[in-house]
């Protein structure tokens, strides 16, 4: 793929893969997850190497992992087959989305933003289906990127409609990793 963004990540998965293969999957999801149908389809949006995905596999449902890194959704596979679960990935640029209309029960995105998609998970949401939805949102000492935050209260207006059952904004301390910034987190059930 020529895309500078799916080359971008592949290489950062490449360098970082034991990194992303011993993570666990978000607290958010788990923490919720007595919410989460035992069978159905679930979106595993911008997945990666699909920690959350086979997360919700192993509840029962049937995952569909998308992500632009060709090569995450190859480690993604390849653990999900040693572990028996069955998971279903594709190489999407979620810039530019498409999903078939109320056909998932779940849908999550983590630590992703892509304004676009925020319609797209509507639509393919069946009605009575969970968005867990958690990303960045802008902080004062920001400097990079501005597109690819929230502003504060964007999410919870973006799914305004919906049954709110969690929402939270709060601030992160800088890491190694990252500098300060804040964090969105929502669960919502479609009406």
């Amino acid at each position: 793929m020529s895309n500078p963004a799916a080359m971008r990540w592949d290489d950062r998965y490449r360098q970082e893969k034991e990194f992303w293969l011993e993570r666990e999957p978000r607290q958010l999801l788990t923490n919720y997850a007595h919410l989460l149908p035992n069978e159905g389809r679930a979106l595993d949006a911008a997945s990666g190497v699909a920690i959350n995905g086979i997360y919700l596999a192993r509840l029962g449902l049937k995952v569909f992992a998308l992500d632009i890194s060709e090569y995450a959704l190859r480690l993604a596979k390849q653990r999900a087959e040693t572990m028996g679960i069955l998971l279903e990935a594709a190489v999407v640029d979620l810039s530019h989305p498409w999903l078939p209309e109320a056909h998932f029960e779940v849908i999550v995105n983590f630590h992703f933003l892509e304004r676009a998609t925020f319609s797209i998970y509507r639509k393919a949401l069946k009605p009575g289906g969970l968005i867990i939805f958690d990303t960045f949102t802008k902080h004062p000492k920001q400097k990079d990127a501005p597109e690819y935050y929230l502003d504060p209260g964007e999410l919870l207006k973006s799914f305004q409609d919906y049954e709110v059952i969690h929402y939270s904004e709060q601030e992160l301390d800088p890491s190694e990793r990252h500098p300060e910034r804040g964090l969105a987190q929502l669960i919502a059930r479609k009406p």
